[in-house]
């Protein structure tokens, strides 16, 4: 709220009348000779609506008998915006108070014999809520400086720095108006009146009008202070506004919001002899919106719900225009109670009543101090215990409470439902023998005042329904060995603890088990159910009917040899299966045989693996099968020719070779310098004469072959070596 208050102290503090021109000065600098650099400066209010600065400026210069010697037409050189700048350190201007600086730069040439010279600038107008001359409006401004006829090539004095854009309501100041001059001359500073000039904004036209083509000779004639104002007074100060006349520092403490006009004027004198007086003209702007150093802090909140929460406490600063601070949490006999922090957290050794002092911007002139108590208490940590059974069909809930309450702390008790002694709330510290009327959940609240304090506590208390066993089986018979999956189906809330003993000797603690019965029997199952959570209860169950597990046939095949010849390719077959009703037999062929006796023989009639199957089934349903691999020979046969004429004329074009009984094969041809031609391990893929097949022709001639064969999967190998004629 305090920063709002400051934002409309500001509008009130600036009319909002549209702004004009708020100040000038105008200076000279000698060049050598009769060479000058004459230097306006204009200041402009550059929030406004107002007039924007002339390009150009026009500058007359007027010789000893007030004739216009030069009239001169200058452009804006630059222009700038001045600094925000406090008039001291413990304040802050408000960011949107705006002062544009014109510089106006221009060379002439003056001749000795026609000063002393009187350089002048005229320009309407000042602003209209100007609070220290009447009329303000009918006022315009005169900048002006004399150059003298001797010495020649004098240089003026100039301001060494801006003005400030406003000054804040009831605030000190010190502003420095020291003048720069350098050719030693002795410097007097004093106030004096704005000079009229230039036209107002009730007559525009002629040679009154804004901006006069020709500046008027002198003497100009002075801007009149209202009542109460005086050139000694020109703004409502208290003490009154002072110049040094030696330092040109300026001093005073503005006590009245407005726009004050003023001028300070700056002797220059040489032996006794005034050289010329530079003028500033300025509008001080005084403002109730700056921004001062101002210690503040979040008050304790006295809510008895947050007051109590213990002895660590979070400050929050709440300061004005301030970066460094210091806190005293007012802890005697300590100097470890402090910190530099803008919003620490403390803890407090002990309860009670501590003065936490701040200090804004500390060991500084702007520091401001502010001191507020604080009430330190334990939190109350309101909780409580619940005792009793949570099966609603049996259950008294006994309520205790914890916490750091005192002997003389109250109690409320809410229940959150009807109980049996007809009531939802209670007063007493340790209500027990509590039931409710019905099951569900119910939300207890328990608040504890304890003096100044209170807090409170919630939870919920759940009545639940007894636990009920059930499980289920996926199937309750099969055959060695069978797997069988146990589902738990029970009904109850919480965690619970399974026990399972499947009748084999083996037992599991899943919820879900499956369990393998590996021997034929009938098994009963034991399940016991406990539950640790919610309503505590166990419960346990033996099946009535038992897992028959029946037992399985075992089928025995024999067959001898187990290798033949193709020439011979007979198998001796001998069947020894137990426990089995019926069997079948399946032989490599494809043939089926139904109970095909004990003793049989089979005539491959094929080569390669021979497979036999023997399945066996008893009066259960149960089967198993047994399977026997028997393997035919092939007969190794390798034909290679000696010679081949690939000339494409149909007949013996490639190096043929014809190979029988192999499992794996792998040809490779060499040149008579051992160079590799060609190489396969395909036997259907021939040579043809050329490099690999595809490369180039080869010249007749006598090649090396080697062959590599492997006749079956025992990896028996054969390596055949030879030549062949190539032959073209």
């Amino acid at each position: 709220m305090r920063r709002i208050g400051l934002f409309i102290l500001l509008l009130l503090g600036f009319g909002m009348q549209a702004a004009h021109l708020v100040g000038g000065e105008l200076s000279y600098r000698c060049l050598g000779g009769s060479s000058y650099e004459l230097r306006l400066i204009i200041y402009r209010d550059c929030a406004s609506n107002g007039a924007p600065f002339d390009d150009p400026a026009i500058i007359t210069i007027y010789n000893a008998s007030n004739q216009v010697v030069q009239n001169l037409q200058v452009p804006l050189h630059q222009s700038s915006f001045l600094p925000i700048n406090a008039p001291n350190n413990c304040t802050a201007l408000p960011s949107f108070v705006c002062t544009q600086e014109g510089i106006y730069l221009d060379t002439v040439n003056l001749a000795s014999s026609g000063g002393p010279y009187t350089v002048s600038h005229q320009r309407c107008c000042r602003n209209n809520s100007i609070d220290n001359i009447p009329n303000p409006r009918l006022w315009g401004n005169t900048y002006t400086i004399n150059i003298p006829a001797n010495p020649t090539c004098n240089s003026s004095p100039r301001f060494s720095s801006a003005p400030p854009v406003a000054l804040c309501l009831n605030v000190p100041v010190n502003i420095d108006m020291g003048a720069v001059e350098t050719d030693g001359d002795s410097l007097y500073y004093f106030l004096c009146s704005p000079l009229h000039g230039g036209g107002n904004q009730v007559n525009t036209t002629g040679p009154n009008s804004p901006r006069p083509d020709t500046a008027t000779p002198p003497p100009y004639a002075l801007v009149p202070f209202a009542n109460t104002y005086s050139t000694s007074y020109p703004i409502a100060s208290s003490p009154a506004f002072n110049i040094d006349p030696q330092t040109g520092m300026l001093s005073g403490r503005p006590n009245q919001v407005g726009q004050f006009v003023f001028a300070v004027c700056v002797q220059e004198w040489r032996n006794g002899v005034l050289l010329s007086t530079l003028r500033r003209d300025f509008q001080f702007n005084v403002t109730a919106a700056c921004v001062r150093t101002t210690a503040d802090f979040d008050e304790q909140d006295l809510d008895p719900y947050t007051l109590c929460s213990g002895k660590t406490i979070q400050f929050n600063e709440d300061c004005i225009n301030t970066s460094r601070y210091f806190w005293d949490f007012g802890v005697a006999l300590s100097n470890s109670d402090t910190s530099n922090l803008a919003n620490p957290v403390f803890t407090f050794p002990d309860t009670g009543v501590y003065q936490v002092t701040l200090i804004a911007e500390p060991g500084s002139s702007c520091a401001d101090t502010i001191v507020r108590e604080f009430k330190v208490f334990e939190g109350l940590n309101v909780g409580f215990d619940i005792g009793g059974q949570a099966c609603f069909d049996q259950h008294s809930f006994d309520f205790t409470p914890t916490g750091n309450y005192g002997p003389d702390a109250s109690f409320s008790w809410n229940f959150g439902g009807n109980t049996t002694s007809g009531s939802t709330t209670s007063t007493l510290k340790n209500p027990s023998g509590i039931v409710y009327t019905q099951s569900g959940s119910y939300y207890v609240t328990l608040e504890v005042e304890d003096g100044d304090c209170k807090d409170n506590y919630s939870d919920s208390v759940h009545l639940y329904p007894r636990p009920v066993l059930k499980h289920r089986l996926d199937a309750n018979s099969g055959c060695v060995p069978y797997a069988v999956s146990f589902r738990d189906s029970s009904e109850y809330a919480g965690n619970a603890i399974h026990f399972w003993d499947f009748g084999d000797g083996f037992t599991s603690s899943l919820q879900n088990p499956t369990h393998l019965y590996e021997n034929p029997g009938d098994y009963f199952v034991y399940h016991r159910l406990i539950t640790t959570s919610a309503c505590k209860d166990t419960l346990e169950e033996r099946s009535n009917s038992a897992i028959r597990i029946h037992p399985t046939p075992f089928p025995g095949m024999i067959i001898e040899p187990e290798e033949v010849s193709i020439f011979n390719p007979e198998f001796e077959i001998t069947l020894s299966s137990e426990n089995f009703s019926t069997s079948s037999l399946l032989f490599p062929d494809g043939r089926k045989v139904i109970d095909p006796g004990n003793n049989l023989v089979y005539t491959a009639r094929d080569t390669g693996v021979q497979r036999f199957v023997h399945i066996v089934e008893n009066e259960f349903g149960c089967s198993d099968t047994i399977a026997v691999e028997t393997y035919v020979q092939q007969p190794f046969r390798l034909y290679i020719p000696n010679a081949f004429t690939p000339n494409d004329d149909g007949m013996n074009d490639v190096f043929s070779y014809s190979i029988l009984g192999v499992h794996e094969f792998k040809i490779r041809i060499l040149n008579r310098w051992g160079q590799l031609v060609f190489q396969t391990g395909d036997p259907s893929y021939f040579w043809n004469g050329r490099m690999n097949n595809a490369g180039d022709v080869l010249p007749g001639g006598v090649y090396t072959y080697v062959i590599e064969v492997i006749q079956k999967e025992d990896r028996t190998g054969v390596v055949k070596r030879g030549t062949v004629s190539l032959i073209r």
